[in-house]
């Protein structure tokens, strides 16, 4: 069930948590960078499945201790996401501005990302929405974000940030060149998994 502030009760993270296993299981184990990490159980999870782990998130107070992992507190708009085998970045894409998450996009050219995400579909949002705009092409619209010190899941440094519609979250990968290879079902209204891969690739299963 989700929470009025967009969140979710603890049988919607245990699903979280399945669905994500599912989609990393498709993978032989490397290395992952788990982007927007926040309480960092999915960066563990993919250690407790012998990955190499960078979790990253632009706060650090929700860290857990475990040494397996490196722990990152830093701006997403500056990491670095050349050298991983895979990317994780669940519960961060929709709090971003549309220019963040086509910079994102271009960063992570030819390496493989799990996507979970918000879009403006037709369903009724957990949060309050704009009316449809289209900046650059892609149809969406705009949540007001909370604010940034007292909601640790808020954004970093932008107000405002950008649910696309489905066609256009679709649109934007396929201008980056990957394709979506599979999508689960929406696990709240608005809220699903892609597994998105460079165009040509494919998923090894371990």
């Amino acid at each position: 069930m989700a929470r009025r502030d967009g969140g979710s009760d603890d049988s919607t993270g245990a699903l979280r948590l399945r669905w994500f296993a599912t989609l990393l299981s498709r993978f032989a184990a490397g290395s992952l960078i788990d982007l927007g990490s926040g309480h960092g159980l999915f960066a563990q999870l993919a250690a407790d499945r012998g990955w190499r782990v960078t979790a990253q998130d632009a706060r650090g107070d929700r860290f857990p201790e475990d040494d397996r992992i490196a722990w990152e507190v830093s701006d997403v708009r500056d990491v670095d996401l050349l050298g991983y085998d895979l990317i994780s970045c669940l519960g961060l894409f929709y709090h971003l501005t549309l220019e963040d998450q086509l910079s994102l996009l271009d960063r992570s050219r030819g390496v493989p990302i799990i996507l979970d995400t918000h879009v403006a579909n037709e369903r009724p949002a957990p949060m309050t929405l704009s009316e449809p705009v289209a900046p650059q092409g892609y149809r969406g619209r705009y949540y007001r974000e909370p604010d940034q010190v007292t909601h640790s899941t808020a954004s970093w440094g932008n107000a405002d940030s950008f649910w696309p519609r489905p066609q256009a979250l679709y649109r934007m990968l396929d201008e980056r060149g990957y394709d979506v290879m599979a999508s689960v079902p929406f696990y709240l209204p608005t809220r699903t998994f892609f597994l998105c891969l460079p165009r040509g690739a494919a998923a090894v299963t371990a």
